[in-house]
């Protein structure tokens, strides 16, 4: 337990209250964003509803600065996407908000689940605490804590980190991998940080990205769909 508010700590720490940096313009016009109780839904239009995917936001980050990538990914990867939106922004404050969004869309048969920084670590707990809910698990810039390993279990998981994140220890991201399944696929994007697997600008202690917002994100798109669809 004592690791557990440990990691908690740390991502609070790296965290600052971040609001949304994009114009609606960059959206893909082949996908449907709505408002919907407690988040948003990211939907591509005329899509079946077979597959979903549930995102935790980053501590202290509006949800709504995760919906480009979501946008990208729900168009490319072919998938229904649901941002959870948190108490204050913090799900360490509501870590069974997943259960509302799979009630109410139970018609949804295949479901992932992950998030971004504090965001993943409280996904990767529900995950725990649920476990044969979900086909996969998505985490960005994040990782399980070691008191609930899911290394037993059949879960795809996909790991993405960026090669200039200024916030994620390198050491205990590469330690937790012993708490991930084995056949976990793990992905460092060349020049990504932390900050931007959002649109939410600059976060303090953040390295500077070599890349752009926009490759970071396609990037990103690109390892979720073929984690998907394989």
């Amino acid at each position: 337990m004592r690791q557990f508010f440990a990691i908690i700590s740390f991502f609070l720490i790296i965290s600052c209250s971040s609001t949304p940096k994009f114009s609606n313009d960059q959206l893909s016009k082949e996908v449907t964003v709505t408002q919907i109780k407690g988040g948003y839904s990211i939907v591509p239009n005329c899509y079946n509803m077979e597959k979903g995917f549930i995102f935790y936001p980053g501590g202290l980050v509006n949800p709504e600065s995760y919906i480009p990538l979501m946008t990208d990914i729900a168009k490319n990867a072919n998938i229904a996407i649901f941002i959870k939106k948190m108490p204050f922004d913090l799900a360490v404050l509501n870590p069974n908000g997943a259960k509302n969004i799979l009630e109410d869309y139970n018609y949804i048969k295949t479901w992932y689940i992950g998030g971004h920084s504090l965001g993943g670590v409280m996904a990767a707990s529900y995950v725990y605490e649920n476990q044969g809910t979900f086909k996969g698990l998505i985490l960005f810039a994040s990782y399980p804590v070691e008191k609930k390993s899911l290394k037993d279990t059949n879960l795809k998981v996909l790991s993405i980190l960026g090669s200039n994140d200024g916030l994620v220890d390198i050491n205990d991201f590469n330690n937790s991998k012993n708490n991930l399944p084995k056949g976990s696929i793990f992905k460092i994007i060349p020049g990504g940080n932390h900050a931007q697997f959002g649109s939410y600008g600059k976060q303090k202690g953040d390295l500077d990205a070599t890349i752009s917002e926009k490759e970071q994100h396609n990037i990103v798109t690109s390892y979720f769909s073929s984690f998907i669809n394989n």
